[in-house]
């Protein structure tokens, strides 16, 4: 059959924020067991007594979030006692940002801007969740954000041991996780460990057929029928769950059906799949350079540039970002770490002529900041 080319004003989304990745699907599938027992370790809450602290363990886009978010919501609209309040750790990276993040949700403003101590601003949300007599659930989304520099350890410390310099006050947390090798045992004081206590809620990777489903709901809500035929979408479920990564296949849908569209098709090709693929593969790449701060990444492209020339070693990196900026030694050390804690170098000892670190970027990283237009705002 012979379509006709798009008009200027036609589209193949029926809803194109569907395929966003901050999207909240109506449904959602093959996740009952882990919203179970994340209900269960809320319900005390419901109740006014503190809840179980729990840790969501994953790999990226398997549903911790999202599992989350919808918990969350049906909360927020049914009880009055929980305060619930979900900070992505990617981009509140400080103890400041994430209880200004706590405040902001409970009062509807961020705390005053004035240098203002830590301290007070708990002192504020233990204030307004007194006069609420509600209990406080927050989850630290990417926790393993705040690990550098000890800030998950102060963050949970506030939170945890509010009770004790306001008594009465009952809170508890929740922390994603998607570092299968992280082990908060070795990464947390053990006084945080004391109270933090935390039952673990386990989200397995989606299987083939999963995929499958949830990317085919997705289409038939988010696209005009016919856009995407059964062997192209096939051909989506298999990259998307050979990645491990279900918002791997919806940025590759949302990126397809742009291409059709660009090209005034009303049918998405293999060909659209695999270029979009090309691009999708690298999501998990591109948010966490976006998580950077622009020192870091400034090293992260002074990485880039001296492997290009070969193997580099980390006095060659922190000379090319000295050509840019002055920095002191240890402060680009402290953002090289933090490049190789986000898994986008690596760091080895090389035993050459004395002892030095070889640096290089991890699959991938290369790409991303090579072709960063192509990922949009995830970037910016």
């Amino acid at each position: 059959m012979t379509h006709s080319p798009l008009m200027g004003n036609q589209t193949l989304f029926r809803d194109r924020d569907l395929f966003e990745i901050e999207h909240l699907p109506e449904t959602f599938n093959y996740r009952d067991a882990q919203v179970e027992d994340l209900a269960f370790a809320l319900r005390p809450a419901l109740d006014g007594a503190t809840p179980l602290n729990t840790v969501l363990r994953g790999l990226p886009g398997t549903g911790k979030t999202t599992a989350v978010r919808r918990l969350f919501a049906e909360i927020g609209e049914t009880s009055g006692r929980v305060a619930p309040v979900l900070v992505s750790c990617q981009t509140d990276r400080t103890a400041y940002a994430v209880y200004s993040q706590v405040y902001l949700a409970l009062f509807g403003h961020p705390p005053p801007d004035s240098g203002i101590a830590n301290r007070r601003i708990l002192a504020g949300i233990a204030r307004q969740l007194s006069e609420r007599r509600a209990v406080l659930v927050v989850c630290l989304d990417d926790a393993g954000y705040l690990l550098p520099d000890g800030v998950l350890n102060r963050v949970l410390a506030g939170i945890l041991r509010m009770h004790e310099a306001w008594p009465g006050t009952r809170t508890g947390v929740l922390l994603t996780v998607s570092d299968p090798d992280l082990d908060l045992s070795l990464a947390l004081d053990p006084a945080t460990l004391s109270v933090l206590r935390a039952s673990e809620v386990y989200f397995p990777p989606y299987t083939a057929a999963e995929v499958r489903g949830i990317l085919s709901d997705r289409v038939r809500a988010g696209l005009y029928p016919g856009v995407i035929s059964p062997a192209v979408l096939d051909l989506l479920a298999e990259r998307a769950h050979a990645c491990g990564d279900l918002r791997v296949g919806l940025d590759m849908i949302r990126r397809a059906a742009l291409e059709a569209e660009r090209e005034a098709r009303k049918e998405v090709t293999g060909a659209d799949v695999l270029a979009a693929y090309a691009v999708s593969r690298h999501l998990q790449v591109a948010m966490n350079i976006r998580s950077l701060s622009q020192g870091e990444k400034i090293v992260l492209d002074a990485v880039v540039a001296a492997d290009r020339e070969g193997p580099a070693t980390s006095g060659m990196v922190y000379g090319r970002v000295c050509e840019g900026e002055r920095v002191g030694y240890t402060a680009f050390y402290e953002r090289l770490r933090k490049l190789e804690y986000l898994r986008l170098v690596d760091l080895t000892v090389w035993h050459g002529r004395g002892r030095s670190r070889v640096v290089m970027p991890r699959e991938g990283v290369e790409e991303v900041v090579g072709t960063g237009r192509r990922y949009g705002r995830r970037l910016q």
